[in-house]
């Protein structure tokens, strides 16, 4: 019994350890790389890789990875077409996944006996290679692929069960990816994907002037009063706050810039007699693109303490599909209450508390309140 509870604990502890670098990439392609070097320690893989297939158009490609070369890298966008296995993983469309080994779907003999492995993994060396891969409605095959030498022992058991519970995370994150990059490069600042996500959400230059927001941001300001927009600059209604903000904006758009090594982010709460607080977050943004009449060197989050919970609620309605007294349980699930609270708190029998936790730890590929909780705080409120 301790081996098996032992056993578990390490499965979640290398699934948690993956989880926290694969959301941070979900909106900063830059941090894949991150991502890539936990997997490859966990698995104890030579190569991981985020590689996507389009089969329609025989196209693949890397788009990015961990210990490929540049002439790994061309002969897999060049050969992939013809792996047996890539084949193998197409007929798995009709269920939207797979997650597997070589091994697991076709023989290796024959495999060995193919093209890509003769040109491909007999040329590097590359034995064993494993892959969780997510179908897109448009046709598109996003895959992240690990792999092992020949001289190593083939992925285990249990490193395809983690395989296998990346799957949602992975569906999750390659969608918001697609969409944030898509957004980003249409518009260069990337307020436009905050917007899908439901902030509010102001680009500023390196001055600290305003260049955009989005429509959330608009409405906050033009209807709480606590901020203003005077010359492309942003005011606080109060002095004291208005040093404040100046404060945080400097910081974080001298570091966008480049002009300073310190971490540049800041926030600060604006009061108003008339109604609830604003929280103003800013943080440094780097771009080697000009948007409208500048440079994007900041974005300006603004939250409203009174809409934070709906906002939430939607956010995980549109990303797991909670029913609305899901998110109410996952709301107090994520402040720590146990069962008999949540069952006092929302007066239902503590069965139906227990019925509504499956279903959430279901949708959400989670196995306990501790990993749902990390989980519910990093996700982004929908402010819409």
């Amino acid at each position: 019994m301790k081996a098996a509870m032992k056993i578990e604990t390490d499965d979640s502890e290398r699934i948690l350890a993956l989880l926290d670098p694969l959301y941070d990439a979900a909106t900063d392609p830059e941090l894949w790389g991150l991502f890539l070097q936990k997997a490859s320690e966990v698995l104890r893989a030579r190569t991981a890789g985020i590689i996507v297939h389009d089969p329609e158009n025989a196209r693949t490609g890397v788009n990015v990875d961990l210990g490929l070369t540049e002439e790994m890298r061309r002969d897999i966008e060049q050969l992939a077409g013809g792996n047996p296995w890539i084949q193998e993983i197409q007929k798995h469309k009709a269920e939207g996944w797979y997650s597997g080994a070589v091994e697991d779907i076709l023989p290796m003999e024959m495999y060995r006996k193919s093209e890509f492995y003769n040109e491909f993994h007999r040329k590097y060396k590359i034995e064993w290679a494993a892959a969780t891969t997510v179908f897109f409605p448009n046709g598109l095959m996003p895959s992240f692929v690990v792999s092992r030498p020949k001289s190593d022992r083939p992925f285990s058991v249990a490193d395809k069960e983690l395989l296998k519970q990346l799957v949602p995370h992975l569906k999750r994150v390659f969608k918001v990816h697609r969409e944030v990059t898509a957004l980003r490069e249409r518009d260069s600042a990337g307020q436009y994907a905050l917007d899908l996500l439901g902030a509010a959400c102001v680009t500023l230059d390196g001055a600290g002037r305003v260049l955009a927001m989005n429509r959330r941001a608009e409405t906050m300001i033009a209807e709480r009063g606590t901020l203003r927009i005077m010359g492309k600059r942003l005011f606080a209604a109060s002095s004291t706050a208005q040093n404040e903000l100046a404060a945080c904006v400097f910081a974080a758009c001298a570091c966008g810039e480049g002009r300073s090594k310190s971490p540049g982010a800041g926030a600060v709460v604006l009061r108003s007699p008339q109604g609830s607080p604003l929280y103003v977050s800013v943080l440094p943004y780097r771009s080697d693109r000009p948007v409208l009449d500048g440079r994007p060197a900041a974005l300006l989050f603004i939250t409203a303490d009174d809409a934070q919970g709906a906002g939430e609620h939607r956010s995980w309605h549109a990303m797991f599909g909670f029913s609305p007294a899901e998110c109410r349980v996952a709301e107090m699930m994520k402040q720590g209450l146990e069962v008999a609270e949540i069952s006092d708190a929302m007066r239902i029998k503590a069965a139906t508390v227990r019925y509504y936790q499956k279903s959430i730890y279901r949708k959400t590929g989670m196995r306990g309140q501790a990993q749902l909780m990390r989980l519910l705080s990093r996700l982004p409120a929908s402010s819409l």
